[in-house]
């Protein structure tokens, strides 16, 4: 993540203010195919427009209309092997303000599940690539599972790797333009246990190892940042009809290539729950606690702490959506170039569907953005209300 801040341009990327988050409107694709158990295929179109009074959002705020378009195809083929899924989608959002706030995500998918004598094997491919005033990031990953499912308690292992490939950004500082010494292999191997401790609980337990090699050995400022984590893991996850509670924990031992740095302990965890009160209304919430590698200088962590809640209703054959997030960032290291930073952001989200038939449904979003860093005593906020629609069709 790049957590640079040029203070002297007026267009300068502001770090983590327009990665959102909250949780994310419900994907075009998702459950379509489930919802109809006699198709293998659907088709997405989606159009909105709308306006915000800080395009991006940056430093800048320079207001704009937007246009949003998106496009989605999924399918499910069954073989001898097992089931095929396959899934691609692009969208784009042009701020015609603002050409450098104009964003773009394609993301594609092919997995293969196959289930038999109390197995399950997942071999999945993904590929993504978007780009927003903050960053450019191709990123290609595949991923290995193979689980029991049978008895209660049922062991699991799970291989991946992703090539993160960043593209240069908007910046008239050169180090924090060009992001070449971002691009690394990040690897992660795991081996647990699920285990079923009664009609509703279910813990899980486990342990792995989290490696970051980065393809330059070195970055702008002649830091190492290769890294390698060991971690144990413990979970909890509650499962009724009315709702679920899932509980994660996990510590790890970092261990860093260059000595600049320490090796040393950190610590993630995550909440999560639902409730329905009634058919018609669903809570839910979430508090997360977790830190990732950063570029501000040296090789830094970010510790970000996220608690987040809102409320599903549905209104006849529509529904509305309101949720509610606060984020708070912390910074490790940065005392190595007598810097002290804290990031704090506050978002509000409103969200509605209304179908029109059996294909075409309106959609609305109206949603306000605040974020106050205490590095350069900055701050900005953004309100956003778009409206579109979106065609929708299964075979």
């Amino acid at each position: 993540m790049l957590l640079a801040i040029s203070i002297a341009s007026t267009d300068a990327a502001a770090d983590r203010i327009g990665s959102s988050n909250l949780p994310a409107s419900t994907p075009p694709l998702k459950g379509r195919i489930a919802d109809d158990e006699k198709a293998s295929s659907v088709i997405v179109l989606g159009s909105s427009v709308g306006a915000t009074s800080n395009a991006g959002p940056t430093f800048s705020e320079t207001p704009s209309a937007f246009l949003d378009r998106a496009f989605g195809y999924a399918a499910i083929h069954s073989t001898a092997l097992g089931r095929v899924d396959f899934n691609v989608s692009l969208s784009d959002r042009l701020y015609p303000s603002l050409d450098e706030a104009y964003e773009q995500s394609i993301d594609a998918g092919l997995s293969l599940t196959r289930n038999g004598d109390g197995q399950q094997t997942l071999i999945a491919l993904t590929v993504s690539n978007g780009r927003d005033i903050e960053q450019r990031l191709m990123e290609s990953s595949l991923m290995l599972t193979h689980a029991w499912t049978r008895g209660t308690a049922k062991p699991y292992l799970r291989a991946e790797t992703a090539l993160l490939d960043y593209r240069d950004v908007p910046d008239p500082f050169p180090p924090f333009a060009n992001q070449d010494d971002r691009d690394r292999v990040s690897s992660r191997g795991e081996l647990g246990l699920r285990l079923t401790l009664t009609d509703h609980v279910e813990m899980q337990v486990g342990a792995g190892l989290d490696n970051k090699h980065y393809l330059e050995r070195y970055d702008d400022f002649g830091v190492g940042r290769d890294s390698l984590s060991l971690y144990p893991l413990i979970g909890l996850a509650y499962t009724a009809n009315a709702g679920s509670l899932r509980a994660l924990y996990m510590p790890l031992w970092r261990t860093y290539r260059d000595p600049l740095f320490d090796d040393t302990w950190k610590h993630a965890y995550a909440v999560e729950g639902d409730y329905a009160l009634l058919d018609d209304v669903k809570f839910f919430a979430a508090a997360r606690y977790g830190f990732e590698e950063t570029d501000f200088l040296i090789a830094s962590s970010a510790y970000e702490s996220v608690v987040l809640g809102g409320v599903t209703l549905t209104v006849g054959k529509g529904s509305i959506s309101f949720a509610a997030s606060e984020t708070w960032r912390t910074y490790d290291d940065l005392d190595l170039v007598a810097v002290a930073r804290e990031d704090r952001k506050l978002e509000l989200a409103m969200t509605g569907e209304m179908p029109l038939d059996e294909h075409f449904s309106l959609n609305s979003r109206v949603s306000y953005l605040d974020y106050r860093s205490s590095f350069g005593h900055v701050g900005t906020d953004a309100l956003t209300a778009s409206l579109g629609l979106t065609y929708a069709a299964t075979r």
